[in-house]
């Protein structure tokens, strides 16, 4: 059983404190970049292909952090890797902001988007650590928002600088809250015990536990683990394409202003600011591979409409609907996967799935350039995009259940055993079908 350390105001301080990373890392540097670049272009004298290069780096040390934090967080630990990963963000940041040279500029974004993955992957080993199983979708949820609640930041604070101050200031400004954010933290995790020990390897079988025969320990394999590693590529392909191909097609195919698609991205980021928690909560509820499920529903729906409209009313319910789906995903899946393992067998598995959604997201990119080429009709796209999303929600279903069945005999498992992994479940053969078909 896992002892926590703290009160439970402290532990979900310390949750706040990662989703706040997870908002420097993503929301501070290529979100802030993205909104300064005509006037950094003018003033370093770079065009908009360089700027695409930039982006194209950071997408690449995403995959290369992402491994990185695998290997570390079973080095270390999480919380090491996590804290290391903000510093190494707030001194790129500081670098962007005193910067002459593109190539600067090139590779302290490009680590600072990298950081963004060694922040994210070893959230399956801290959260554990913090809170119990029955919240655990809340506090992933919350953390998934992280993005959003760092784009409001930058989107605040970057008028009310450049001004005055010019752009330089923004970036100085951005890593001064990161370092304050920095240093709370280390206070933080060093009194709840976070930086103790390396995460806990699992238990070595004894003579009396239950051997898993050959047929279960591949269902094991093939189902939860392979399941969760085509869900994250699907994700990248789908969702990150959505993203990517919205502008242009309010603008080309439905003849839209840059204040309307301003307006759908700024329903999409309100939405997206409560729907992490609201939906995490739901899945402590629920069931996490349920909500997961109704999550890529919503994804559905939402592709089905910009396939039929790209005017009017309907894009601002598809955003909506969006922002529903998108935020939440990102925290059910680790909350998912922090109940099915644990320790740094969780960070690898969800380390490597990251890889997956990278891989997802370059795939989704070529295909929705050439579906746009070949047919001159965008919509088409996110018809295809809409059938991605019955892929997610079927394999979403093979997974096993996160909600045990109750025992007649001896009440609620989960009750009996608040902090036993679903894994150790799932080890016994007994069980492996009831898992997989039952909920």
């Amino acid at each position: 059983m896992t002892t926590r350390s703290g009160t439970t105001r402290q532990r979900w301080a310390a949750v706040l404190l990662v989703a706040a990373f997870v908002g420097v890392t993503y929301g501070f540097g290529i979100y802030v970049f993205s909104q300064l670049l005509p006037t950094m272009s003018h003033d370093l004298g770079f065009s908009y292909a360089t700027a695409g290069r930039i982006t194209a780096v950071g997408q690449a040390l995403f995959i290369v952090f992402a491994f990185a934090a695998t290997w570390l967080a079973h080095r270390f630990n999480g919380a090491m890797v996590v804290i290391g990963s903000a510093t190494l963000a707030a001194a790129c940041l500081i670098g962007v902001g005193l910067t002459h040279s593109t190539v600067m500029l090139t590779v302290c974004l490009g680590v600072a988007a990298g950081t963004s993955a060694s922040v994210y992957v070893p959230i399956v080993e801290i959260v554990p650590r913090l809170i119990e199983d029955g919240r655990r979708g809340t506090a992933l949820g919350i953390i998934s928002s992280g993005t959003t609640y760092g784009v409001f930041v930058s989107a605040a604070i970057i008028p009310l600088l450049t001004g005055t101050f010019g752009w330089r200031s923004v970036w100085f400004a951005v890593a001064a809250v990161s370092a304050v954010l920095i240093f709370i933290a280390i206070r933080l995790f060093a009194r709840l015990g976070l930086f103790a020990d390396k995460p806990a390897a699992p238990a070595p079988r004894t003579a009396t536990a239950p051997k898993r025969s050959w047929r279960s320990a591949v269902t094991f394999i093939c189902v939860w683990m392979a399941g969760i590693w085509i869900i994250k590529f699907m994700n990248g392909f789908s969702f990150m394409s959505y993203q990517n191909f919205l502008t242009p097609l309010l603008h080309n195919h439905g003849g839209q202003s840059i204040s309307y698609s301003s307006a759908v991205w700024m329903t999409i980021a309100v939405v997206g600011a409560v729907s992490g928690f609201a939906v995490g909560r739901l899945g402590d509820f629920l069931g996490l591979r349920r909500t997961l499920t109704l999550c890529y529903v919503l994804f559905f729906a939402s592709c089905l409409l910009l396939h039929f409209a790209q005017a009017g009313v309907l894009p601002f319910v598809s955003a909506a609907l969006f922002g529903l789906s998108f935020y939440p995903i990102y925290g059910l899946v680790p909350a998912y996967v922090s109940l099915v393992s644990t320790g740094a067998q969780a960070t690898l598995i969800f380390g490597l799935a990251n890889i997956f959604q990278g891989g997802g997201g370059v795939v989704g990119n070529v295909v929705g350039g050439s579906v746009a080429t070949n047919t001159g009709w965008l919509p088409n796209y996110y018809l295809i995009l809409g059938m991605g999303a019955f892929v997610l929600a079927a394999a979403t279903m093979l997974l096993p259940s996160d909600r045990p069945r109750r025992e007649a005999a001896t009440g609620s498992e989960l009750q009996n055993h608040p902090e036993r992994p679903l894994e150790s479940r799932i080890n016994n053969p007994a069980t492996v079908s009831n898992a997989v078909t039952g909920d």
